[in-house]
């Protein structure tokens, strides 16, 4: 199917509970964990060497309840990763954890995606790329010049910068960019959410952290985005 005006076509699917298999659009809003790359060794180990600088025992640490957290807020992140610790501490160990994850970035803790640097590169031709993501500040640009992306997208935003949450970035990334026609691709709720409530179609990267029922289109792998977005 073929969307020639998405904010009403995608709202008439959506009530049907059909599943957009293509959509038309100049404009492409990515998350960033989860969907260009998984991030998780290099997030582990930045937790675990803020955990012995605080005094915290890095065996609390357990992978599953990094996967939650991915996608969330920084207000709710020690809270998912680190509930056995007090309130002050999950912050303390966090913030440090935050400032190095961006010192990280450049090592090979971190995995691209496949596919991801060529997708991007096809798309960059015909649309306007631009990220939002929940990170904190900092890692969006350092993740860009790790791989060499800084070109191929028109804008970026996250929470670290803004103190607000993705929904609400979206709609000002929306707003100082003039965006007429925009669909999200991403693989949290945080990301459907978001979508939503800008009115935007949204594409589930099922590869990554989330598990989703709700979408317009899914797909499997980064370069599946050639064959949805028409």
């Amino acid at each position: 199917m073929k969307i020639t005006n998405w904010r009403y076509d995608v709202a008439m699917v959506v009530r049907r509970s059909i599943v957009v298999e293509r959509i038309a659009c100049q404009n492409v809003v990515l998350d960033l964990d989860g969907t260009l790359w998984d991030p998780m060794e290099l997030s582990m180990e930045a937790w675990r060497q803020a955990c012995l600088e605080h005094g915290v025992d890095p065996k609390l640490l357990v992978r599953e309840r990094f996967a939650r957290a991915f996608g969330h807020p920084a207000s709710v992140v020690g809270e998912i990763v680190l509930p056995a610790v007090s309130k002050s501490l999950q912050t303390k160990v966090l913030d440090t954890a935050n400032e190095l994850e961006v010192q990280l970035i450049g090592t090979s803790l971190g995995v691209l995606f496949d596919g991801v640097k060529t997708t991007l590169e096809h798309l960059a031709r015909s649309r306007r790329l631009f990220l939002c993501s929940n990170c904190q500040s900092g890692y969006i640009e350092a993740f860009l010049l790790t791989y060499g992306l800084e070109k191929m997208f028109v804008d970026s935003i996250c929470s670290g910068d803004t103190s607000q949450g993705k929904g609400i970035n979206l709609g000002m990334l929306i707003a100082r960019n003039s965006i007429v026609d925009a669909v999200m691709v991403g693989d949290m709720h945080s990301d459907y959410d978001a979508a939503r409530l800008n009115n935007l179609p949204f594409i589930y990267a099922s590869y990554g952290f989330g598990d989703l029922r709700e979408f317009d289109a899914k797909i499997d792998r980064i370069d599946g985005l050639l064959h949805v977005l028409a």
